[in-house]
């Protein structure tokens, strides 16, 4: 399931963040009377189409592995927390509509400007199917709408609440973080690509990359800084909705005032070594230096999450720290008009940095699921009491990792064919 979900994420963040860049384009072009911007949305809508459709077969297969996988957890989500679920298929459903007429009414249905809005539903389509996953997440980190007590009394589900899924206490942070992280992650996908064909361009494409990596740029960072400041409150709420994770997170054996930010360092039988305190600093985020934080102290031994998550949640910290230099760096040479995106030692940074993207947003998604172990649904149910241990499983897991092994493949080679007989030069005449 984690191989699966590792790879779908990357699928399903370029195709969140890809309609916001093509309506972009599209507006310029429209506004500007420019056929560069023009040609950069069309082409990108076809790379849309292919996201779409491996997106969809994508969405589909951990679709059954929701149900093949973790059927205790499925049936309790079926009489409690489905409603997301089936909101989705409304939300695929808009967004496939109105893909299919954005792609077949270039000119036909009411002018440009309409056409540009067929291309914001479609935005707002992906947007909102990622947006009704999370709240199902957000209700297995902070459950509501049922007798929780009852549930766990009896395994009775009682005193359902349906509505209530929608407005759990980690819903409205945890749905703007994903938001954030995942147009930042999407649009450093596509800085990368049209830095990596910019530095191979030859004179009459150099200026269609140059304004995709511009719009590309101009979305990431603003989703990089969207991304500190909703990251900033995910982590300070978790210390009230789940601070056993809190505690795992910033390596806090022991509750306390005045607490230290603990950064770095490797557990070894149980004691944290080779590390770096800052005094006071972990209270202040929180609040005040008189605040006192959770420990892991507080509860059983048996419910702490591993302990490995606090140096991925400090991997993840210090690549935020680094891509937000990275865009002042880049915010500052345009300032002074030192045109950055003509420089090649930039273009290669740039490309680093998408592979940093998708290595932060992994990270990102890991150290969020396994910091909420033993739980699947936070003090309700164990993942063991979820899974489907039966060893007729086996083969099944075995053949959704080998579809997945090829997914990434697949959609690179098709893109590949998708374009094979159509260069950027002729998209430029033609538009």
């Amino acid at each position: 399931m984690g191989f699966s979900l590792a790879v779908h994420i990357i699928l399903a963040s370029v195709g969140v963040a890809l309609p916001v860049i093509i309506v972009i384009a599209e507006l310029l072009g429209i506004r500007k009377n420019d056929k560069v911007y023009t040609a950069l949305a069309r082409r990108l809508s076809l790379v849309l189409v292919v996201l779409f459709a491996i997106g969809t077969a994508s969405g589909t297969l951990v679709a059954l592995e929701l149900f093949l996988l973790w059927p205790t957890f499925m049936s309790l989500v079926g009489q409690v927390a489905i409603l997301p679920v089936y909101v989705e298929v409304f939300a695929f459903f808009l967004e496939a509509i109105f893909l299919a007429i954005y792609m077949y009414s270039w000119n036909t249905l009411g002018g440009r400007k309409i056409h540009a809005l067929f291309g914001v539903l479609v935005g707002i389509g992906a947007a909102a199917s990622a947006i009704l996953i999370t709240m199902l997440n957000s209700w297995m980190n902070t459950p509501n709408g049922f007798d929780i007590s009852a549930y766990l009394k009896s395994g009775v589900i009682a005193g359902v609440k349906p509505l209530m899924v929608f407005a759990t206490p980690a819903t409205v942070i945890e749905v703007s973080h994903m938001l954030a992280t995942t147009y930042f992650a999407g649009a450093f996908i596509f800085c990368m690509y049209m830095a990596l064909r910019l530095l191979k361009s030859n004179a009459k494409s150099r200026e269609y990359y140059r304004k995709g990596l511009m719009i590309a740029f101009s979305l990431a960072a603003v989703a990089t800084f969207a991304s500190a400041y909703t990251g900033v409150l995910s982590i300070n709420s978790l210390a009230r909705v789940q601070p056993e994770k809190y505690a795992a997170f910033e390596a806090n054996l022991f509750s306390m005032a005045n607490a230290p930010e603990i950064i770095g360092g490797i557990f070894i039988n149980g004691t944290l070594k080779d590390y770096i305190s800052i005094p006071n600093l972990q209270s202040v985020l929180l609040g005040s230096p008189s605040i006192v934080v959770p420990g892991l102290n507080q509860f059983p031994n048996n419910t702490w999450p591993p302990l490995i998550v606090h140096d991925t949640f400090d991997i993840m910290v210090f690549l935020a720290f680094g891509f937000a230099g990275f865009i002042l760096l880049i915010l500052l040479m345009a300032l002074f008009k030192q045109r950055p995106f003509e420089r090649a030692w930039i273009l290669r940074l740039v490309i680093i940095a998408g592979v940093f993207a998708v290595i932060l947003l992994e990270l990102g998604w890991m150290t969020a699921e396994v910091g909420r172990q033993p739980w699947i649904i936070y003090n309700v149910m164990l993942v063991s009491q979820a899974a489907n241990t039966s060893p007729s499983i086996i083969p099944i897991a075995i053949a959704f990792v080998a579809v997945y092994v090829f997914i990434l493949p697949l959609t690179i080679f098709i893109l590949k064919r998708v374009f094979r007989n159509k260069p950027v030069d002729g998209d430029l005449v033609s538009y």
